[in-house]
């Protein structure tokens, strides 16, 4: 746990950080001899491009491993500050206690993240303490993370930079103008097209969900509903909101039920009459053709077409047999 690990004075700091400072410079030179051979070295010619034998390289390695360890483990108190102020400024603060649980975790872990960053980039000879460099890059990565988190897409950091300074300058344009100024004389000023502003704009745009819920106040005292709408038998933006333009699954598992039930249907019925069925319906995808059409198809004459029509009409109405498909007609009336 956090408590069992004490807080170290800047001489300890002094000394740990020189020990991690050495195991940067044996990495560094272990990545060039990788360059040079094109393979991993081994560790004899590890220790003799470092002026080591390959034991004391090795406690070397064992030494600055556990002094970047004791590094870490003594600063994790610093990383649950900064993570704690970082979710208690972030758009999902407001949120669930489970959410905000959630985001905090992940926030101290990326905050861990930097935290080794800055371990491996810790100068002790400049003479400040490790906290006030290292509270940089921790800060760094739990902000990196909470912005990532705080939208339902994820937007790279690049892009909110960019939509961050479309804000800025949008609001100096208002204020020299008089007036809210064209996309043309924003994104000029921005330096970008107006195609591309555009596309920040909706990049910048927050994402709704279906599964939010819906306060419906519909009066005083008993009779109204919760203050979210979320829990007390509310109702959810999933019953307002619905795509017109694409049926829904259970649109189509039902659509697919029934043309398989219709197609067993239609098989008890005859040869010639499934045929005229088909046609005249056109259950095999195609357009429903008129009984002259079919009539000239088959090369008879339209009265007998109209006659084998009327008869597997008949026959498919049946109970016997209109059972399996009577119960689609139920639904949907």
């Amino acid at each position: 746990s956090l408590g069992q690990h004490e807080l170290l004075y800047k001489e300890d700091e002094v000394l740990l950080g020189r020990q991690v400072q050495t195991l940067m410079k044996l990495e560094g030179r272990r990545r060039e001899l990788e360059e040079e051979l094109l393979r991993p070295p081994t560790f004899a010619q590890w220790a003799e491009a470092t002026n080591h034998t390959v034991p004391s390289l090795k406690q070397q390695i064992r030494r600055s491993h556990r002094a970047k360890a004791a590094l870490i483990e003594a600063n994790l108190r610093l990383v649950v500050t900064v993570a704690r102020q970082a979710t208690k400024k972030s758009p999902l603060g407001s949120r669930s206690r489970g959410a905000n649980s959630v985001q905090f975790q992940d926030a101290c872990q990326q905050g861990i993240i930097g935290l080794t960053r800055a371990t491996e980039k810790y100068d002790p000879e400049l003479g400040f303490r490790f906290s006030t460099y290292a509270v940089w890059w921790i800060q760094k990565e739990v902000a990196k993370n909470v912005s990532e988190q705080s939208r339902s897409v994820r937007v790279p950091q690049s892009a909110i930079r960019r939509i961050n300074d479309i804000r800025i300058q949008e609001r100096i344009l208002m204020n020299e103008l008089g007036r809210r100024p064209r996309d043309e004389e924003l994104a000029e000023r921005v330096g970008v097209t107006a195609r591309k502003l555009e596309f920040y704009r909706r990049c910048a745009e927050e994402v709704g969900s279906l599964d939010r819920g819906v306060d419906a106040r519909r009066g005083k005292g008993s009779m109204s509903t919760g203050g979210d709408g979320g829990d007390g038998g509310g109702s959810t933006m999933d019953a307002f909101v619905r795509d017109t333009e694409h049926p829904s699954p259970t649109e189509l598992v039902d659509r697919q039920m029934l043309k398989e039930d219709v197609g067993r249907l239609i098989l008890t019925l005859s040869p010639r009459e499934q045929a005229v069925i088909r046609l005249r319906f056109g259950l095999d995808g195609d357009a429903p053709m008129g009984l002259n059409d079919i009539a000239e198809k088959f090369g008879v004459e339209r009265r007998q077409v109209e006659k084998i029509e009327k008869r597997a009409l008949l026959k498919l109405r049946q109970p016997g047999r209109s059972q399996t498909v009577r119960c689609y007609v139920s639904d949907h009336t």
